[in-house]
């Protein structure tokens, strides 16, 4: 074992068919508290946040720039529609890039109320805000008409589609519109203890919300009706949920406190845990389809996925284990995939890699920060020949190696 080790580690740094999944922390060039984040393309994203903070990228996050503000105020949401982008926050702040968010022009304050959401439809845009405000643009919010819905509780989201919008708010509070915001409606939902934060519409009937309840901790509801009725669905954890975004009928993530990431892949009807790398509130989260997505909180944290979030890693359970261990994998010959399972007794840095015969490296399975727990992830070998294959644990201070054998 000791030669197999030793093996290992001269050959650790030789590049190979690298491979990682998850979701991953971005250098953020702020340490302002980020609250929404919207997309112009695949490459293409803007973030807004604490002080009138605008964050942009055009290479998939690789590298993020400040963008000139004209505004000092927390900016608290943004969308975009292509080119066409609107962020608003205290103070009734409005702002509007047509450039793609390089370049933003104030727009004059049609309300000097708190605004917490915008959302840009191909027919409308809709702010909503502090005592139940509700803005409504039909020109790409050149122009906005208020309304009312009955309520004077702060509406925290908003999600149009089409001539449909839904938006959310504190008290249980929930306002829809079917004819391109001429008339709004009212139900409340959960009492004075609930709170909505975020809400997601994949086609004018089919959306969610998400926030927290005094019962469960956070709160989660569907609607198949454009927001009139709704169920409600479970959460896997008790954080506080703030934002959520579905790219698919069937796909969605939700975000929230704590580091929080939920994501589920049938409708809602199971919600997974999915690992962040962060203790950090997490406030907005945006798909452009199910694969690419990112997320933004406090602190500048910016995290992205393309792969959904799907980190390839079960925590199988939270029993706390005596001390670390790397299981042999199972099956054991295998053809293609096995299951490999490892336990930590205290949180940290994990490392998983797969080594070929001659050490060099294949695949990393696991390179995130973990808590103590029994973790179990499947290692997929498909693209490889047949022969012997090493994976090799590292975590705080602890390193363990072990050989399984792959026969087609």
């Amino acid at each position: 074992m000791k030669k197999l080790i030793i093996l290992l580690a001269m050959f650790a740094a030789v590049s190979g068919n690298t491979q990682t999944a998850g979701w991953f922390s971005q250098t953020s060039p702020t340490t302002q508290n980020l609250y929404g984040i919207s997309f112009v393309n695949t490459n293409t994203w803007v973030a807004v946040g604490g002080a009138g903070t605008i964050l942009r990228t055009s290479n998939s996050g690789i590298n993020w720039t400040i963008v000139t503000s004209t505004v000092v105020d927390d900016l608290r949401c943004v969308s975009m529609r292509g080119n066409l982008g609107i962020a608003a926050g205290i103070s009734g702040r409005v702002i509007r890039t047509t450039d793609g968010g390089l370049n933003w022009v104030e727009e004059t304050r049609p309300t000097t109320k708190n605004l917490y959401s915008v959302s840009i439809g191909n027919l409308m845009t809709v702010i909503t805000g502090h005592e139940g405000t509700i803005l409504v643009s039909t020109d790409d919010g050149l122009t906005w008409v208020s309304h009312t819905a009955g309520t004077a509780s702060i509406m925290f989201g908003v999600s149009v589609n089409g001539a449909d919008a839904v938006g959310v708010g504190g008290q249980g509070a929930v306002v829809m519109s079917v004819n391109t915001g001429s008339g709004w409606g009212l139900t409340v939902l959960g009492g004075q203890l609930t709170f909505f934060y975020g809400t997601s519409f994949v086609n004018g009937n089919t959306g969610w919300a998400v926030g927290s309840s005094a019962t469960t901790g956070n709160v989660i509801i569907k609607s198949t009706d454009a927001g009139f009725v709704w169920t409600g669905q479970t959460a896997p954890n008790t954080e506080q949920l703030f934002g959520v975004s579905f790219a698919a009928m069937d796909t969605g993530t939700a975000v929230g406190g704590n580091g929080t990431i939920i994501h589920t892949s049938n409708s809602g009807t199971t919600w997974v845990n999915q690992l962040s790398g962060t203790s950090q509130i997490l406030n907005g989260v945006s798909f452009i389809n199910t694969n690419v997505g990112f997320a933004v909180g406090n602190g500048g944290t910016i995290l992205s996925t393309t792969n959904g979030g799907l980190s390839g890693i079960n925590n199988i359970s939270n029993e706390v284990p005596l001390n670390f261990s790397l299981k042999q994998n199972y099956p054991n010959p295998f053809n293609p995939s096995t299951v490999i399972r490892f336990q930590m007794p205290e949180a940290g840095q994990a490392s998983l890699k797969v080594y070929d015969a001659m050490g060099r490296e294949v695949q990393t399975l696991v390179n995130e920060r973990l808590n103590a727990g029994i973790y179990e992830t499947k290692f997929e070998g498909s693209g490889l020949t047949s022969g012997v294959y090493f994976y090799k644990l590292i975590t705080n201070g602890f390193t363990e190696t072990k050989k399984m054998l792959m026969i087609k």
